[in-house]
């Protein structure tokens, strides 16, 4: 199930000129499905740790929050995925949401569901919640912020 929510302002981030920006129910339908499909593509990434995919969708200032309250920027984010030992075998992303602010922000959550076996082969199952916020820069989609908590 996806969840779309629509609006053009944000709690303390009204903006009344010409930045305002009106989004359409068909534009929100057509933003709605690019980003489910930049999500899962990332959501999957683990599998082929296709890190030239990240590069191409975290903005030059993106940065990461992890459960641990660490904030990593883009280039420390890549490190930690070319180190990656694990094997992935299965990746998806579910429960996701994403809300349209307007023609050039949006936020998505969910939950990104890995398995796999360890650098020792010692199979893994993990959860992970997220949220990553978007915004449309040069006619591109990039995550300027993101925040992950694995799930217990």
């Amino acid at each position: 199930m996806i969840f779309i929510a629509v609006g053009t302002t944000l709690s303390g981030c009204v903006s009344t000129g010409p930045t305002q920006s009106a989004v359409s129910v068909d534009e929100v339908e057509k933003i709605t499905e690019e980003l489910t499909q930049l999500s899962n593509s990332w959501g999957k990434a683990s599998l082929t740790k296709d890190t030239a995919f990240l590069k191409s969708i975290w903005a030059d200032d993106f940065s990461n929050t992890g459960a641990d309250g660490t904030v990593l920027d883009g280039k420390a984010n890549l490190a930690l995925w070319e180190d990656d030992t694990n094997t992935v075998t299965s990746a998806a992303n579910t429960a996701f949401n994403v809300r349209v602010y307007g023609k050039n922000f949006a936020v998505t959550d969910g939950d990104n569901y890995i398995a796999g076996k360890d650098k020792d082969g010692k199979p893994f199952r993990k959860t992970w919640r997220w949220t990553n916020v978007w915004v449309r820069k040069n006619g591109k989609w990039k995550v300027v912020a993101a925040h992950a908590s694995e799930l217990k």
